[in-house]
């Protein structure tokens, strides 16, 4: 089934006129804008387990194809019987997706290239890469064929962890009235990505802290560690969805209490970011989340404040 699921995330080329790149006046930005939001509008729709909606941006005789192990789906009405299914086996599915390449062949004929990310609760999420072949009937742009494979496996540390680079260097930010100054450097093998924190209170106490990210060949996922300067400790695992990347994260607080949450760190430009807390409790009991944090990137370089110290500084 993961074949349909993950190839369904195509029809966000949809939004993009058959002439939309031959029409004068028309800008790129435009066009990329017009795709984004039927990547929205779709997500929307998968993510609410339509399995009707979802079979209605395929052709009558839509084809999806399994390239790892030759499983083939024929027909709407078969992928629709297949997405049903999948919904109602996980109620936890979530999709996104990215689009990388759109190329028209001719007016009615488009392919599309791009990744999906499918995430199950705390499950690993799945990646994988499509290729797709849309053509134009009744002037709207349907799905013809697909075929999904799994992405690369990274073959160092550094593969898997590049997509952090951006990350590297110090940034400030002010939070629970402290000022934090994170700094973030590779490890000298690149196998790591190591940030280390100061956030100073005004009474002038200062709290300190390093975290280890990377990644483990074992799950499949990148992982990260914490260690503070107040005794607490904490673990827990990264992930990309969209423009964002999502860490969930526990930690053992220096009271033995076990807090937990996810953090969302959204970059915004080169030098802005924000971390905003979501779903915290202590000791399985919720607790209220930190405001939302805007990190600002120094002069002398650039990592995250709030991106991953664990759940609580």
């Amino acid at each position: 089934m993961k074949h349909a699921i993950l190839f369904a995330v195509v029809l966000l080329a949809m939004s993009v006129p058959s002439d939309a790149q031959q029409r004068a006046g028309e800008s790129e930005e435009a066009v990329t804008q017009a795709i984004r939001e039927r990547i929205a509008a779709y997500v929307e729709a998968f993510n609410k387990h339509d399995a009707e909606a979802v079979g209605a941006y395929w052709t009558a005789n839509g084809v999806s194809v399994a390239a790892e192990t030759g499983v083939r789906t024929e027909g709407r009405a078969a992928l629709v019987e297949e997405f049903a299914a999948f919904f109602k086996a996980q109620p936890d599915a979530r999709l996104s997706g990215q689009v990388e390449n759109i190329r028209m062949v001719r007016p009615d004929v488009a392919t599309v290239e791009g990744t999906t990310v499918i995430s199950f609760g705390d499950a690993v999420p799945v990646e994988s890469a499509f290729s797709a072949v849309l053509v134009k009937e009744a002037n709207e742009w349907l799905i013809d064929s697909s075929q999904e494979r799994d992405l690369p496996v990274p073959s160092s540390s550094y593969d898997a962890l590049k997509e952090l680079e951006w990350l590297v260097g110090t940034w400030k930010d002010q939070a629970e009235g402290a000022e934090v100054t994170t700094t973030v450097r590779w490890s000298p093998s690149r196998a790591f990505l190591l940030r280390s924190f100061a956030a100073q209170f005004g009474e002038g106490d200062e709290v300190q802290g390093t975290q280890i990210i990377g990644w483990d060949p074992m799950s499949q996922q990148i992982r990260t560690w914490t260690f503070n300067s107040d005794g607490s400790f904490g673990q827990g695992t990264v992930s990309r969805h969209d423009d964002q990347w999502m860490l969930k994260m526990w930690q053992v607080v220096s009271d033995g209490s076990l807090m937990s949450a996810t953090k969302v760190m959204t970059r915004i430009d080169d030098d802005t970011m924000t971390v905003e807390t979501v779903g915290q409790t202590r000791d399985g009991e919720p607790v209220p989340a930190p405001e939302p944090v805007t990190v600002m990137r120094t002069s002398e370089g650039a990592p995250v404040s709030e991106m991953t110290e664990g759940v609580q500084r």
